[in-house]
C-alpha cells in the first residue's frame, strides 16, 4: 500500500513541478551518506518516508454500511486516516540548483493542499477524501537530531505530511434491510 503512495507522489510531482524524468531523478531512499556518496550527477528529488502514524485528528467513529462488488452489503468500521511524513530533498552538484529544485517542489506543494484524482495510484484512486498535503512546522530542533541520525550532511529539506484514507477496515456481513418495523403496546 505505501509504494501506492509512493508511485502516487512521484506521479503528482513529475506533472505539477514538473519533473521530467529524462531530466530529474526521484528516490524514496534514506539520505545517509552512503546513498548521497552513491549519487549519479543527475539532479534527484529525494522522498524519504520516515514517520507513520494514524490521524487521530480527522478519525470517523460509529459504523458505516457499504455495498461490496456483488452488490451485497456489508457494515465496516470508518476508513482510517493516516499521517505520512516524507523528508524532501534536492539533490544536485551545485547548491543554487539544489535551492531552485526543491523551491520548486516547495511551491508546488503550496500550491495544491490535495493531491488531484488523476495522480491517484491503485487502491488510492477509490477511496475519499483525497490525499492532503501540509509542510509541517516546528522549532528546526529536530532537523540536526534527524541528519545526524542519518550520518549525513545537514541540508536544506522539506517536512511534508500527507494524510491518506487506508481501506484496510474489515468488513462485516450486514442484514437485510428493514421494510416494517411493528410495536405493540401491553397494559400492565
Amino acid at each position: 500500500m505505501l509504494h501506492l503512495l509512493d508511485e502516487t507522489l512521484e506521479t503528482f510531482l513529475r506533472a505539477v513541478v514538473p519533473l521530467p524524468a529524462r531530466d530529474v531523478d526521484i528516490a524514496f531512499e534514506a539520505p545517509d551518506g552512503d546513498w548521497s556518496a552513491a549519487l549519479s550527477s543527475r539532479p534527484t528529488v529525494d522522498l524519504f518516508l520516515w514517520d507513520i502514524r494514524p490521524n487521530l485528528s480527522e478519525r470517523d467513529y460509529g459504523e458505516m454500511l457499504v455495498e461490496g462488488e456483488d452488490g451485497k452489503r456489508f457494515r465496516r468500521d470508518p476508513l482510517p486516516r493516516v499521517d505520512c511524513r516524507y523528508l524532501v530533498t534536492a539533490w544536485t552538484s551545485e547548491v543554487r540548483d539544489e535551492h531552485s529544485l526543491i523551491g520548486d517542489v516547495l511551491a508546488a506543494l503550496l500550491l495544491h493542499p490535495v493531491v488531484p484524482e488523476e495522480y491517484l495510484r491503485g487502491a488510492f484512486a477509490a477511496v475519499r477524501p483525497l490525499p492532503s498535503l501540509r509542510l509541517r512546522s516546528g522549532d528546526g530542533s529536530e532537523s540536526s537530531d534527524f541528519w545526524s541520525a542519518l550520518g549525513g550532511q545537514l541540508k536544506p529539506g522539506l517536512d511534508l505530511v500527507i494524510t491518506v484514507t487506508l481501506d484496510a477496515a474489515l468488513r462485516a456481513a450486514a442484514g437485510p434491510p428493514v421494510e416494517a418495523v411493528s410495536v405493540r403496546v401491553t397494559e400492565n
